[in-house]
């Protein structure tokens, strides 16, 4: 069984960030300050360090990969296994290690942000007061309020709580009286309610990207695959992405195993299918389409042995779609004459609603249809509908 471990990595400044700034301290009309607040409108909110925000915006970046790549989370709750415990320990330790560096960089900063703060503070109140005593006890307390050249030396602080073990062995309920035996339990029952909330929130982020795969595959042609899906030196591709995701939420959530292997295959077959080889080329491309209808099966699998979701729902509605699609095709193509063109045109029109880029080649099959079956007005049409399969009706381009 896997283990999960609760992990918490905050990241916060000691100092105060920014100030707001109230309706009446502006001295505006009170009609003004009226229908703003009637509209519950916020006062103005400016920042204090506009250098100290973009070193936190930064770190929180880094947090946040943390979390969303070796985490499952439910809330603010997050959960780490053992088999992403490395990875998510050296990038904790990289972010203690800009944090360090931006407190660093802050410190020879503290001149210049309270010279922009003080610029701010000068404009904001400059046009409010006419009387100089007034204007220059409100700039005083205004300036009060930016933090000290000691307290700017490192404000930004990165607090780690963690890896702690959640138990989910059963623990009988305590007698009445005993602490140890009460905390006990109450641990956990508590812990193993959100861990499996957190597991039932990967599942059905794991659905929602079955979704997106499938309706990715069934309108992505061989010739359409590249460095947008298997990634580069300098970006990761879609493929790449969830490839990765559903490593992750396999790795706590049963029932994703074949889903995440597949999703690695497709991968690798997406790269070989840009290789220089033309033998290579050729066999990945084979196997491409192969993968296509194995990942769809696999899909439908996983749709029998799961309960109702959010995910689940848009999955079925894309395996729904996907068959549908292919079925308008082949009925478009098989149309003979207007009255059934016409029957079908509504269907087309629903698809386009939905997938933009399905419907563009479900209405171009549709037009040549209409075009073929009016300029052969019944003569000699199984000829002409040969030739127009032949050679005119092409791949979507999409």
């Amino acid at each position: 069984m896997t283990i999960h471990y609760l992990l918490s990595c905050s990241i916060s400044a000691n100092i105060r960030q920014s100030v707001q700034i109230k309706y009446d301290d502006l001295k505006l009309p009170q009609s003004v300050i009226s229908t703003l607040k009637k509209n519950n409108t916020v006062g103005i909110r400016p920042h204090l360090s506009n250098a100290l925000k973009q070193e936190l915006d930064a770190l929180r970046v880094l947090q946040r990969e943390l979390y969303d790549s070796y985490c499952i989370h439910y809330g603010d709750c997050h959960f780490v296994t053992s088999n992403y415990f490395n990875s998510a320990n050296e990038l904790i330790r990289n972010i203690r290690y800009a944090a360090k560096e931006a407190n660093a960089r802050l410190e020879k900063m503290w001149e210049s942000e309270n010279s922009k703060w003080r610029e701010t503070t000068e404009n904001i109140l400059r046009p409010l007061f006419t009387d100089e005593e007034e204007y220059r006890i409100a700039y005083s307390a205004y300036m009060e309020i930016f933090p000290s050249k000691e307290e700017y030396r490192a404000p930004i602080r990165v607090s780690v709580l963690g890896p702690l073990p959640t138990t989910l062995e059963k623990v009988d309920k305590p007698i009445e009286g005993d602490i140890l035996g009460t905390i006990a339990y109450e641990n956990s029952i508590n812990t193993e309610a959100i861990l499996e909330a957190a597991k039932a929130q990967a599942a059905d982020k794991a659905l929602m990207i079955g979704a997106e795969l499938i309706d990715d595959l069934d309108s992505r042609p061989c010739e359409k695959v590249g460095k947008q899906q298997i990634g580069s030196d300098k970006k990761r591709g879609s493929w790449e992405i969830i490839a990765n995701k559903l490593r992750l939420i396999s790795d706590s959530v049963p029932g994703f195993e074949n889903l995440s292997g597949l999703s690695r295959e497709l991968l690798e077959v997406g790269k070989d299918m840009s290789s220089n080889v033309p033998q290579l080329r050729h066999k990945a491309t084979e196997k491409f389409y192969t993968l296509q209808e194995t990942i769809k099966q696999e899909l439908e699998s996983i749709c029998n042995n799961r309960d109702s979701s959010k995910g689940l729902e848009k999955l079925k509605e894309s395996l729904c779609l996907s068959t549908k699609y292919k079925q308008l095709c082949e009925r478009i193509k098989s149309a003979e004459n207007l009255n059934v063109l016409n029957f079908l045109t509504p269907e087309v029109t629903m698809e386009l609603d939905i997938y933009e880029q399905r419907s563009k080649h479900l209405r171009k099959l549709l037009d040549q249809r209409k075009s073929l079956v009016r300029a052969a007005s019944g003569e000699a049409l199984d000829e002409l509908i040969a030739e127009i399969n032949d050679n005119n009706i092409e791949d979507p381009d999409f």
